[in-house]
């Protein structure tokens, strides 16, 4: 059943977005070359404090993070994409093929490792310095300049409709962005209500993406990883499309966003849409 439900996850993560991951992708665990110490995988219903939760096992003992935390998580979908890693395994563990588990791992030790406001402290910060809010001028680059406002407008405004408020745009400067008064009161209200895991998928893809903007539009499914993945590459993307791909660089840099950005999607998704 772990299997066929383990295949049923995967394949709605190639679904999401299909990118392939390589031994560089999303950074879990600092460990490796850990050989494989358990051989059954399962996922059980378990009752903590007055909530129904489901535990990753390895051979029935429940796995842990490595803040030595339980992994009991609250949704069967999520439980079952971890324990699909976790069996996928081969003779050694390779925390980079694990990006869920990394994900859920966060969210369950995010109480001792940071409090909720430096979190949104820190999401805030990449509002202010958002990348989609920085456009070149025309006598800089014309057609990077055309580029841009056709793709990225559109998200801004959006972010602005729905957060009901202005966003700032730099044309030309690395200065810092002035943003309403109403427009920043009511992101950060709508950071502070996310819960652990939707915070964690948030933050990983608003790092990679180096815009709060382009992560809160895939957190509330106004565009999809791809989306996401092709608005904060367009630069490096054309400037590749001028000079050429530089190889073991640029390839290795969209695997990595291409990892982050669906992996943060699934995740989201299986909190959100979960069983």
């Amino acid at each position: 059943m772990l299997r066929t439900t383990g295949r049923h996850l995967q394949g709605a993560l190639r679904r999401e977005f299909s990118a392939k991951a390589g031994a560089g992708g999303v950074a879990g665990a600092k460990i490796t070359g850990v050989a494989r110490f358990y051989k059954d995988v399962g996922v059980k219903e378990v009752e903590q404090d007055g909530q129904q939760l489901f535990a990753v096992t390895l051979d029935g003992k429940t796995a842990k993070t490595g803040a030595r935390t339980p992994v009991r998580l609250p949704s069967k979908s999520l439980a079952l994409a971890v324990a699909h890693e976790w069996d996928a395994q081969d003779k050694d563990i390779r925390p980079s093929t694990m990006p869920i588990m990394s994900l859920a791992s966060t969210a369950l030790d995010l109480g001792k490792t940071s409090s909720k406001k430096e979190l949104v402290d820190e999401m805030m910060h990449y509002f202010h310095t958002d990348t989609v809010c920085y456009q070149v001028t025309a006598d800089q680059q014309d057609k990077l300049a055309a580029l841009q406002q056709k793709k990225w407008n559109p998200i801004r405004q959006w972010f602005a409709e729905t957060f009901a408020g202005d966003v700032d745009v730099s044309h030309g400067t690395i200065n810092g962005l002035t943003h309403s008064e109403e427009v920043v009161k009511n992101v950060r209200a709508h950071l502070e209500q996310l819960n652990d895991y939707e915070m964690v998928s948030l933050r990983l893809a608003t790092k990679e993406c180096k815009s709060l903007i382009t992560s809160v539009a895939l957190l509330k499914r106004h565009i999809t990883a791809k989306d996401a993945m092709d608005l904060s590459r367009l630069e490096e993307e054309f400037q590749i499309g001028r000079w050429g791909l530089v190889e073991g660089g640029h390839d290795l840099d969209r695997v990595n966003c291409a990892v982050n950005l669906s992996s943060a999607s699934f995740m989201l998704w299986l909190f959100q849409n979960g069983y």
